[in-house]
């Protein structure tokens, strides 16, 4: 069956389309991007995999995705002040801690839980060193500058640059008074 010139012509605009408005969406699978680079939603599941194996106190997705995305933008300011960490010692600092706290640390840790590790030794380093303010200055400037995209799964950025939970106003949440019922007392949660 062949195409008469109309449906060709339809057929086309609809292709053209469809690839404008992919190239316009963010890859599945992506957490973030901050300034052209990708995290993945695989990176961040393994940090955060990782993380919870070795520390007593577990962390969210969302507040991962939210570390990876700072890391991105802190680690180059940091090393750039003397503060770099080869993989090798951050996973010899993250083994340190686990087993600190009586955890098993993972046998290999994921290139992300290493760039969360070292994030967490560069703040702490620079956070008592007499450049810290010069440093966090920076950082913030950066983070202002910042080319960032986020799945809204793990936060959105508000106007400050910070990541935030992701509010669906279309979403009606219950007012505590709702969820008291008609005796007036809340019901328990989960662990609560």
């Amino acid at each position: 069956m062949a195409l008469s010139r109309r449906g060709v012509r339809t057929v086309v605009a609809l292709a053209a389309c469809g690839a404008v408005v992919a190239g316009c969406s963010a890859q599945p699978g992506t957490a973030a991007v901050v300034n052209g680079t990708r995290i993945t939603e695989s990176q961040v599941d393994a940090a955060t995999r990782d993380w919870n194996t070795i520390s007593a106190q577990p962390v969210s997705l969302s507040q991962v995705a939210h570390t990876l995305v700072q890391a991105e933008l802190f680690e180059p300011i940091a090393t750039d002040a003397g503060y770099g960490y080869s993989d090798q010692q951050v996973e010899q600092a993250l083994s340190q801690a686990a087993t600190s706290q009586q955890m098993q640390p993972p046998e290999e840790y994921s290139e992300a839980a290493i760039d969360l590790g070292r994030f967490i030794l560069q703040q702490g380093d620079i956070s008592q060193s007499q450049d810290a303010q010069d440093l966090l200055t920076r950082l913030q400037q950066a983070t202002d500058q910042a080319a960032l995209e986020m799945n809204p799964r793990y936060g959105t950025p508000d106007s400050a640059g910070q990541i935030v939970p992701t509010s669906y106003p279309w979403l009606h949440q219950e007012d505590q008074g709702e969820q008291t019922g008609q005796s007036g007392q809340s019901e328990q949660q989960p662990g609560g």
